[in-house]
């Protein structure tokens, strides 16, 4: 063979060699390629359980069913003073002109003696007045306006015509009684009335303020020498509500014509809630601290802002306010007063409903503008008194009587047992969800043909109830009451959104509800989730998760019934590092852990077998418990639905999930959910005796 033969040879083993590597590393990038794609789409799924349990298809699709609301106009200040001030101005100017001319007098020195001012200056309990007078005054007008409230230890100096000013006698200042409710109404001046531009109606009505010594203890005073309040005309409302949690709230609605609101502000927290039968779309915010907050509400057809003003913080509005969230706690928070206050600490008084006596139940530094009072009974009455010791004295401010609820019903974690299935309902016309599509006794009698003994039926989605209106309170009535005839539980299943008075209380009086037959709910489901549309995200939100449950539990009492629905810990292999599993068992009865097996996959038409299936939902169990650190009952939530196009479960993996469930020492294995599951589920939990 000739060297050009062997050239020749080697050439074509060299090519054939760099073509087959060249076959090979091309088969290990489509492999590569496919591993990363299928990490991708585990990895999108995982984020997208943070909706899951909600039935929406997707965050976007969430945003798509927002529409209808109202918007709050902002008011733009008019720099053009009114008719009837331009009026008494008129009269005041040219009557005295009039006046001179007829008694052939010079207009100047007439009009120079119709200016005064008045000097308000108020220090602890003690009210001085000063006029300086040029002129004789005539009584024959009278004021038309009214001062606004002066601030403690505030000079206030204003320049009035003398032709409005009235001059009564002198009046001796009269004790007057502490306000024990937070309906009444503040007293007016009595010793001086004069024209002057209303001041800003605070963020809610405060109660009277009593200036004490420094030093003293003012627990509830009943007579304390205080200037009368004066009657200040109308002015709109401010969007501000004072808060049990100690906080600034405001509710802000999207104009009528937006779709796909989106709410940003800021500062402070603002958060998106659920579209409401009544309210439409909204958003509340909440400050800590007094400041003005801006709210934009962008959209298709373009954004538009709404300016919030920076809600009254000073003594004069020092209020308080109280709320039974449950039969074992009553939350209290009071007005986080501006730090010129020099507020040294906060003392809490509590007395039995309109009971003149007080007991100190806590001190508080001057951080804290909220307290939580867990030592309540069921069925009690209560009145607090908050007292803020400040630089110049004592300010004490009162709350209404509250009354705490009925214990809530004790039943034991076997209701679960068995077969179950969750079902959740809207308000709203035109949504699919809406109640009219299920009707109750029907609804009870699919239940008792598929054999299945626990219903979990969504109440609420944070401060958002579900039954908003009079008919959908009474198809809940019916539903309740078919359920209690078919012996069927009943569990108020609620979607946590922030720990708040008002979301808690919304989803203890869920709890707490009852048909006018007595019917109701045998325990509470929290779902207890991160993401966006649920408690957040980050370290914040899985401390949040504790803290929620931590404060249900209290409310609620040691023995009901509370269903922690948690993340699986075959989703991403969690540990206690990635979700609180042992410190939300601490205060739960059952834990649930969501294992919805298509979620494994992106794509809809993986062909599962039963190990992959059974496999799953026996892990669930055992690991859950492990990770719970104790021995508690494991209830599975499986899936009988297609959720974000993972494609269904078949009526043979229904089947090997709830084997996997049983043979593991789960308690039972409740279904999401009632409207999507297809026939061959229903037969197939028809058919698996549990």
């Amino acid at each position: 063979m000739t060297n050009r033969a062997r050239r020749g040879n080697r050439q074509k083993a060299r090519f054939a060699t760099l073509r087959a590597r060249r076959s090979k590393r091309t088969a290990l990038y489509e492999a590569l390629e496919h591993r990363q794609r299928e990490e991708t789409a585990r990895l999108q799924a995982a984020r997208r359980r943070c909706v899951k349990t909600t039935g929406h298809p997707k965050t976007p699709t969430i945003e798509l069913r927002r529409k209808e609301y109202i918007e709050i106009p902002v008011v733009a200040q008019s720099t053009i003073p009114s008719r009837p001030i331009l009026t008494s101005l008129a009269v005041a100017f040219a009557l005295p002109l009039v006046v001179a001319l007829a008694a052939n007098i010079h207009p100047y020195h007439a009009m120079t003696a119709h200016v005064q001012t008045k000097q308000v200056v108020v220090a602890d309990a003690s009210v001085t007045l000063k006029h300086v007078r040029t002129a004789a005054v005539s009584p024959a007008r009278t004021p038309q306006h009214v001062k606004p409230v002066p601030k403690p230890r505030r000079v206030v100096t204003v320049p009035q015509p003398a032709a409005q000013l009235v001059e009564p006698a002198p009046q001796a200042v009269a004790p007057v009684q502490q306000p024990v409710a937070e309906s009444q109404q503040p007293i007016a001046w009595q010793q001086h009335v004069v024209t002057a531009q209303p001041s800003a109606t605070p963020a809610s009505r405060p109660a009277q303020v009593a200036l004490a010594p420094h030093g003293a203890s003012l627990a509830r005073p009943r007579n304390v020498m205080v200037p009368a309040k004066p009657v200040v005309h109308a002015q709109p409302e401010s969007p501000w509500k004072l808060s049990p949690d100690g906080a600034w709230t405001a509710l802000i609605h999207a104009p009528a014509d937006s779709r796909s609101a989106d709410f940003t502000s800021s500062t402070g927290q603002i958060i998106s809630l659920e579209r409401s039968a009544i309210d439409g779309e909204a958003a509340t915010v909440t400050i800590g601290w007094s400041r003005p907050v801006v709210v934009t509400i962008s959209s298709a057809g373009g954004s538009a802002s709404q300016i919030l003003p920076a809600p009254d913080d000073g003594l004069a509005d020092f209020a308080a306010v109280a709320r039974a969230v449950g039969p074992h706690l009553v939350n209290v928070g009071w007005t986080p007063l501006a730090q010129s206050a020099g507020v040294a600490d906060y003392k809490v008084y509590r007395s039995s409903g309109e009971a003149d006596d007080t007991q100190l139940v806590a001190r508080l530094p001057a951080t804290k503008h909220s307290w939580h009072d867990l030592q309540v009974a069921a069925q009690l009455s209560y009145r607090y008194d908050i007292v803020a010791e400040t630089a110049t004295g004592a300010v004490d401010a009162g709350t209404q009587v509250v009354t705490t609820p009925d214990e809530l019903p004790v039943a034991p974690s076997s209701v679960l047992a068995g077969k179950g299935m969750f079902l959740y309902f809207s308000s709203i016309d035109g949504d699919a969800r809406i109640f009219k599509r299920y009707d109750p006794e029907g609804v009870i009698a699919e239940a008792q043909n598929a054999n299945i003994r626990v219903i979990e039926l969504r109440m609420a989605r944070g401060s958002c109830a579900m039954a908003q209106t009079s008919q959908a309170h009474a198809w809940l009535n019916r539903l309740l009451d078919a359920a209690a005839r078919a012996n069927i539980s009943l569990i108020a299943w609620t979607v946590p959104r922030r720990v708040t008075t008002q979301d808690i209380s919304q989803t203890l009086a869920a709890a707490a509800y009852k048909t006018p037959a007595g019917s109701g709910f045998a325990g509470l489901a929290l779902d207890l989730e991160t993401g966006d549309h649920y408690m957040g995200d980050g370290r914040k939100a899985t401390v949040s998760l504790v803290q929620y449950i931590k404060t249900v539990r209290a409310a609620a009492g040691p023995h009901y019934l509370i269903v922690a629905t948690v993340a699986s810990p075959g989703m991403g292999n969690h540990t206690n590092e990635d979700y609180p599993y042992a410190k939300i068992a601490a205060y739960a009865d059952v834990l649930q852990p969501m294992e919805y097996w298509h979620y494994y996959y992106e794509t809809a038409h993986h062909e599962y077998v039963r190990r992959e299936v059974a496999g799953a939902a026996a892990k669930a169990v055992a690991r859950t418990r492990e990770l719970a650190g104790r021995d508690i009952p494991v209830n599975v939530a499986g899936q009988t639905v297609d959720l974000e196009g993972t494609g269904s479960p078949s009526g043979r993996e229904i089947m090997w999930s709830l084997n996997g469930a049983k043979s593991a020492g789960g308690i039972g294995e409740t279904f999401f959910d009632w409207a999507g599951t297809r026939p061959d589920a229903w037969a197939a939990i028809q058919a698996f005796d549990w």
